[in-house]
């Protein structure tokens, strides 16, 4: 998408793109924000042939510049937005509700169950919720926390609560139970409290707005430079595999393999097969079969949010 640079004026809504609604706490928030640093994220629009531009995503934020501009007109003359295609408004505001209306550990679940159930390919997943393949794997590793259970499972929590970031899962995962146990004690626990007292705490506080989010420098300097024991792998194995998240994340080369000795057998080279027509049908077949198990979780959840961001998504696949 293009990022572009919009007169306020000539930004348009629309209530068939608006979001059900919000806090007013939030709508404060969420002005003092962008009045104090400006806007962080841009809107994402779509060009009408009337010369203005439909905001297809960002129309709170857009509400708080005008509130701003009120007191400021100075402020904000240009407001930035990724161009987007008009086609694609309600696919683009689908993705953008399923990607902020569910909380980590949700979307971990939705991504696990249509990867598992559905056998929906984790890129398609990245493709249809709009985020980079570096992302999902993100919410693989908030999948894994959860089944460890015990203090990686609350880790979970936190992140549901804004007190953990979710974008680095792995920086937990590589520790043992001990070794989780002993960051939490050193690092975040205060007055004696165990980890449990202190998640329960730590919980409570961020659920009524009183505690700051832990930067993910933070978390990599608690979970880093720990004894052996505390790791779950050898220091050579965690620094090879950290190199090669890297280097996915920044779509860098990987390292090429040493060629093999004359005493060691050559792995042959696989063999690269266009697409045919039988896995075609086969990828058709598990877009229905995820439809079909999306139209269940949106019947069947407990959980408003969950039933929401599945029937978005099953239209989106329609």
């Amino acid at each position: 998408m293009k990022l572009v640079a919009l007169r306020a004026d000539d930004l348009i809504l629309s209530d068939e793109l608006r979001r059900s609604g919000s806090s007013k706490q939030f709508e404060d928030r969420l002005r003092a924000s962008i009045e104090e640093i400006g806007l962080a994220e841009p809107l994402k629009v779509a060009h009408l042939p009337t010369g203005n531009y439909l905001v297809v995503d960002g129309t709170m934020r857009l509400r708080a510049i005008q509130a701003i501009r009120q007191d400021y007109p100075e402020r904000f003359e240009t407001v930035p937005a990724y161009l987007t295609d008009y086609e694609r408004r309600f696919e683009i505001r689908y993705q953008t509700d399923i990607y902020q209306d569910l909380l980590p550990s949700q979307l971990a679940s939705l991504v696990e169950h249509l990867h598992q159930s559905a056998r929906v390919k984790k890129a398609d997943i990245a493709r249809y919720l709009g985020v980079s393949p570096a992302t999902l794997r993100n919410y693989t590793g908030l999948w894994r926390l959860v089944q460890r259970g015990g203090l990686f499972a609350r880790i979970v929590e936190l992140m549901d609560g804004d007190v953990f970031p979710a974008s680095n899962p792995y920086a937990w995962l590589r520790l043992t139970g001990g070794g989780l146990e002993h960051v939490l004690t050193q690092s975040f626990c205060e007055n004696g409290e165990t980890p449990d007292e202190w998640i329960d705490r730590t919980i409570v506080a961020a659920r009524r707005g009183s505690v700051q989010r832990v930067p993910t420098a933070v978390v990599e300097s608690a979970t880093g430079d720990l004894n052996p024991e505390h790791y779950r792998e050898v220091e050579d194995l965690r620094l090879v595999k950290k190199d090669l998240g890297l280097r996915r994340a920044m779509n860098l080369p990987l390292p090429e393999m040493p060629e093999p000795k004359a005493s060691e057998p050559k792995i042959a080279e696989p063999v690269q097969y266009e697409a045919a027509a039988p896995a075609k049908a086969h990828a058709r077949r598990s877009t229905v079969a995820a439809r079909r198990h999306l139209s269940r979780v949106a019947r069947e959840s407990p959980e408003m949010v969950l039933q929401a961001a599945a029937r978005s998504l099953a239209e989106y696949l329609t």
